[in-house]
């Protein structure tokens, strides 16, 4: 899409808390074999919250970072999901400069009016080779396939008729959806790159590096919280207490996004609960008539991630295309 990536400067993985040092990277190594062997030794899917009950330090900090990242409580997500493959990590780590909207906004310039805004659906009928999407306005654009990418919440609100069959059903009953909160506060000055976990909280908070070539991060404090208790409890005085390394800048207001409070997200990303199953993954990448599913919560070992809504939209296509073939 002709974006600009720009790595953060430090690891979004070995995230340290201010009496700690972050794990090393042969630390980080022990602990995802140490998860994946205890997972893999289960009789049945169990919470990933029983794997590591008594963790050390370091293993506490690895657990921080993935349930903050999770965004929502270890007790409500699947071991295997979780901690089956030790080699998911998010190093090296990247954004788009501009912000991440960017890609979508990119998308949707090159498509031109082929994009209607400001015209939310609310209902899908549709049969083989045929299909009507009705907007809230009450207009009905008429197509032969529809792709249904939205968040699992507003997916449960959709009128669809025919409705999802039962394996669909069944996938989307063992899949939860978390909650996440950012704050962005201006900075006096460009500090490091640097990030720091909080202790008593899933929520942390970091500067990045400003452009690619830049020693300096941006003059932005980010923080993130996963799960909604952590998302309460993120405010610019603990954001600045955890950074006293950073100055806040005079007459700016930090802001504040609460994605549970969004209209079209209702929370973050799509949590594996226990029990989900490779056949889940296959369900939802399915079609049913003429309705074709995508977004994160399809994405399989990809959900709730960015490459995963990428990959999905990807898939949901081809298999678009493959319906009108028939």
């Amino acid at each position: 899409l002709g974006l600009e990536l720009v790595p953060h400067g430090f690891s979004f993985d070995r995230r340290p808390f201010p009496a700690h040092h972050a794990p090393s990277e042969s630390q980080l190594d022990a602990f995802t074999e140490l998860i994946a062997e205890r997972t893999a030794a289960l009789d049945e899917d169990a919470p990933a919250s029983t794997i590591l009950t008594e963790p050390s330090a370091v293993e506490a900090m690895a657990l921080r970072r993935i349930e903050t990242s999770l965004s929502a409580p270890l007790s409500e997500a699947s071991a295997r999901r979780l901690f089956a493959d030790p080699a998911h990590r998010y190093d090296p780590a990247v954004r788009v400069r501009g912000g991440n909207q960017s890609v979508a906004l990119e998308l949707a310039r090159r498509l031109g009016d082929r994009v209607t805004l400001r015209a939310p659906a609310v209902a899908v009928s549709h049969r083989s080779g045929e299909a009507t999407v009705v907007t809230a306005d009450g207009a009905e654009h008429e197509a032969s396939a529809v792709i249904v990418a939205i968040p699992l919440p507003l997916l449960r609100e959709l009128s669809l008729d025919p409705g999802p069959p039962d394996e669909i059903r069944g996938a989307a009953s063992r899949t939860g959806f978390g909650d996440a909160a950012k704050l962005h506060i201006p900075l006096a000055e460009a500090p490091v790159p640097s990030g720091m976990a909080s202790p008593d909280a899933s929520w942390w908070c970091w500067t990045s590096q400003a452009t690619p070539d830049a020693p300096r991060a941006a003059p932005v404090l980010s923080c993130f919280a996963g799960g909604s208790d952590a998302a309460m409890q993120l405010t610019a005085s603990a954001a600045l207490s955890l950074r006293p390394d950073v100055a806040p800048a005079a007459e700016q207001i930090p802001l504040f996004t609460g994605w549970a409070d969004e209209r079209w997200s209702r929370g973050s990303y799509s949590v594996p609960g226990v029990g989900t199953s490779d056949e889940d993954d296959m369900a939802w990448t399915r079609p049913w008539g003429s309705v074709v599913l995508a977004g994160e919560h399809t994405a399989g070992p990809r959900a709730a991630t960015m490459n995963g809504a990428a990959a999905s939209g990807a898939r949901a296509a081809e298999t678009a295309l493959q319906l009108l073939a028939r």
